[in-house]
């Protein structure tokens, strides 16, 4: 995982740790994105998950829950993230996404302009790009989606790389 506001690219950490955000995949490849609080539990029909018992877990660790039904504990890709924000609009999903982070040469320390914020999915694949010193401005004229988008944003710490408008 990252350090500092979660998915800015910093330094690497090879075990979980508290407040990180975590992909629990099951056997049926079921999956959840939680976030790692200690004294907290995931609950699933397949039984509990203690977050103390995951916090400290090299990344890539099977991990059961009370029943044993057992899940891998992976960090969360941008695809995954991606695909698990609440959203009420369509959304540019990662292929193209990274189409055009290459496209428009869009790196750490780069300002973006985003015309149409939406959900924020774009705008969570920008705010990443360019952290830990760059910035993304992202208009938006419906208040109900400016509010979810930033919303997903504060969720997944990137909030602070983004001036919503």
């Amino acid at each position: 995982m990252v350090r500092k506001n979660d998915l800015s690219v910093e330094k690497a950490v090879q075990t979980a740790q508290s407040d990180d955000l975590a992909l629990l995949v099951g056997r049926d490849r079921k999956t959840f994105i939680i976030r790692l609080k200690p004294g907290s539990q995931f609950h699933t029909h397949h039984g509990v998950l203690v977050h103390d018992d995951l916090i400290g877990n090299q990344w890539g660790t099977q991990v059961s829950t009370h029943r044993r039904y057992p899940f891998l504990l992976l960090q969360p890709s941008t695809d995954d993230l991606v695909r698990d924000l609440k959203r009420t609009t369509q959304i540019v999903y990662p292929k193209d996404a990274g189409y055009i982070l290459i496209k428009m040469r869009i790196w750490p320390g780069c300002h973006v302009l985003e015309a149409g914020t939406g959900s924020g999915g774009l705008t969570l694949v920008f705010a990443q790009a360019v952290s830990p010193t760059g910035r993304v401005t992202s208009y938006e004229v419906r208040p109900e989606m400016l509010k979810l988008a930033r919303s997903n944003l504060e969720q997944l710490g990137l909030a602070e790389f983004v001036e919503f408008k």
